[in-house]
């Protein structure tokens, strides 16, 4: 015989084979519902925490953008010096707030969650700056290892250009009055000092009417220089302070040569660098908006 239950009254009631899939029922909505409701409080955590992500992001991008600008007025001023005709550089000087140091201290995951459900307009622009900020983060490093490079190189090429100071005094003096020397070779080298002591083009003179410095070193390899190496030919069969002069002279211009070449990369990638700043300071612009 079948035993049956009733709720309430008699009236429902149910034999045990029911009562357990009312039961089994019931314990399935609330197995269920618990997920339900478990996956809004999970759903609402994650969005809590995309929120303070974004926040904590939002803080720092106008420190960024300050350290941004910042470094983009330092390397133009360092970019316009490689182009100072006697080649006195301004060394930049960069924040120490430019780094990507930051993001660190963020859950990307949640901030990539922020921007592709509250802000879905500036979701590339976000990611572009992800992905850029590596080069923000990379640059100090970058930049010193380039300059290194850079005054290393330019040291050991200058030394040899001052060598130019030679040609017009010490080795000059020992060939005039050199008894022996060949009288034309002591003449056009003469005549030669004294057309470079006169051009004002190439020096700055003092009160007396003196060379006090080098106004441009262009001009003293093109103008005097060259012409000295090439000039000097004729003499270099019958002396030997001539030949001694013209080699002087060519590793002059080929040291002129090389400072300018580095001068050359070296603008060149600043001014890769001066641009990959600017699109990214465009970037934090747009996500301040």
């Amino acid at each position: 015989m079948n035993t049956e239950y009733y709720i309430i009254n008699k009236n429902i009631c149910l034999d045990s084979n029911q009562w357990s899939i009312l039961i089994g029922g019931i314990g399935v909505f609330l197995t269920l519902f618990g997920f339900i409701v478990a996956f809004r409080i999970y759903r609402r955590q994650k969005l809590d925490d995309a929120t303070d992500a974004f926040v904590f992001f939002q803080a720092f991008l106008p420190i960024l953008k300050d350290s941004i600008i910042d470094t983009i007025e330092h390397l133009n001023q360092f970019h316009t010096s490689l182009n100072d005709p006697n080649d006195n550089f301004i060394t930049p000087i960069f924040n120490s707030s430019l780094s990507d140091r930051f993001l660190s201290r963020i859950n990307i995951v949640d901030l990539n969650r922020h921007y592709l459900l509250c802000k879905k307009s500036k979701y590339d622009t976000f990611k572009n700056f992800i992905t850029n900020s590596n080069f923000i983060g990379d640059y100090l490093n970058y930049f010193t290892t380039e300059i290194d490079f850079f005054r290393q190189h330019y040291k050991e090429k200058e030394q040899i250009y001052s060598d130019w100071q030679l040609l017009r005094s010490n080795k000059f003096f020992t060939s005039v009055y050199d008894k022996d020397e060949n009288r034309q070779y002591k003449t056009f080298y003469a005549n030669w000092v004294e057309e470079l002591s006169r051009d004002n083009e190439v020096f700055e003179f003092n009160k007396e009417g003196f060379p006090q410095s080098v106004i441009s070193r262009k001009l003293l390899v093109e103008k005097h220089i060259n012409k000295l190496r090439y000039e000097i030919f004729p003499f270099i069969p019958q002396s030997e302070k001539a030949n001694e002069i013209n080699l002087i002279a060519n590793k002059i211009v080929m040291a002129y040569e090389d400072i300018t070449a580095f001068k050359l990369r070296m603008s060149s990638s600043i001014s890769k660098d001066i641009d990959k700043f600017n699109e990214i300071l465009d970037e934090v612009n747009t996500l301040l908006k």
